[in-house]
């Protein structure tokens, strides 16, 4: 004689251990970097002498997450540009500037040129954090403030 074994205590193990991976076992890095993450367009470049670039009809943004600042301009005149950063306190540390061109293996930016358009005046800026709000970043160094809008 043949005893079935039950199914239902396997499906109750079964789901238990699925339970336990998804909140184990798949731990992204995760950082408390708030209302920083999201999409953000540029909307106005200040410099430091008084002159300004509206930014507004520009479609400028900045995608922040994780330890990645994606830099894309979707007029389709620039490259989109890729940075490393590092928050502290109130200071983004960006580094490692790479053209996000998947197909040539996201080459290294290696000229300003190349981020300028995004408000960046330098492969390696430290920009600090003026005002950050779940709506509102300002960012700025001695050069420029950036004026970002989440979108």
């Amino acid at each position: 004689m043949e005893v079935k074994k039950d199914n239902s205590q396997r499906h109750i193990l079964f789901f238990i251990g699925a339970l336990l991976f998804f909140f184990t076992g798949c731990d992204l890095e995760r950082s408390s970097h708030g209302d920083l993450y999201g999409y953000w367009h540029l909307e106005r470049i200040d410099s430091m002498n008084g002159n300004f670039v509206d930014m507004t009809d520009q479609l400028k943004f900045w995608a922040v997450q994780s330890k990645l600042i994606e830099m894309s301009d979707h007029d389709g005149k620039y490259e989109a540009i890729i940075f490393h950063f590092e928050r502290q306190d109130d200071s983004l540390f960006l580094s490692d500037a790479h053209i996000n061109d998947r197909m040539q293996g996201d080459p290294v930016a290696e000229a300003v040129w190349q981020v300028e358009p995004f408000g960046v005046n330098s492969l390696t800026p430290r920009l600090r954090i003026v005002s950050l709000s779940s709506g509102k970043l300002i960012l700025s160094n001695q050069i420029v403030r950036l004026n970002l809008k989440k979108f």
